[in-house]
C-alpha cells in the first residue's frame, strides 16, 4: 500500500493551477474589462489597460493572453501600440469626445471651480499626446496575426 507522500507528477508542459496563476488570470480579466470600459471612459486609457492585461495574462495562461491579443476590440490596439507607437484615429477621436463631453458634465456640475481648471489642463495633455501620436500603419492594419 502506497503512502500519500508520493509526489503529483504532471505532463510536460502542463501548467500547475496554483494561487499565483490563479490572481494573474484574475488581474489579467479585471484589467481587460477596465480596458473595455476605457473606449468609452475618458480617463479609463483602454489601450494601456489591453496593454496590462497581455501582461498579467502571459504570468497566468498563454492561451488567455492570446485571446486578448486576437480579441477584435483589444487585438489592433495592442499591436499598433506594440509595433509603432500608434493610436488608430477612432480610438482618437472617441477618447477626445469624450473628454469634451466630462468636461462639459464637470461644468456644468461645479462651474469654473479650481478643480475644474486642474481638470482641463490634465485632459488637455493628454490629448494632446494622444493626438502627437501617428496613426497606424496599413502594414500594421493588415499584417495577419501570428499563431504561436
Amino acid at each position: 500500500m502506497s503512502g500519500g507522500n508520493t509526489p503529483q507528477t504532471h505532463p510536460p508542459g502542463a501548467r500547475r493551477w496554483g494561487l499565483p496563476r490563479v490572481c494573474w488570470i484574475v488581474l489579467a480579466a479585471l484589467c481587460f474589462a477596465i480596458g473595455v470600459v476605457g473606449i468609452v471612459m475618458p480617463l479609463l486609457p483602454a489601450t494601456d489597460f489591453f496593454l496590462l492585461a497581455v501582461i498579467c495574462a502571459s504570468r497566468g495562461s498563454k492561451r488567455f493572453e492570446r485571446w486578448i491579443r486576437r480579441n477584435r476590440l483589444a487585438g489592433p490596439l495592442i499591436r499598433a501600440w506594440e509595433e509603432e507607437r500608434a493610436v488608430p484615429t477612432t480610438a482618437k477621436v472617441v477618447a477626445v469626445i469624450s473628454m469634451v463631453l466630462s468636461l462639459s458634465l464637470l461644468y456644468w456640475h461645479i462651474g469654473l471651480h479650481w478643480s475644474f481648471w486642474l481638470c482641463v489642463g490634465i485632459l488637455a495633455a493628454v490629448a494632446l499626446f494622444l493626438l502627437s501620436r501617428p496613426v497606424p500603419s496599413a502594414a500594421c492594419r493588415h499584417r495577419p496575426l501570428k499563431d504561436d
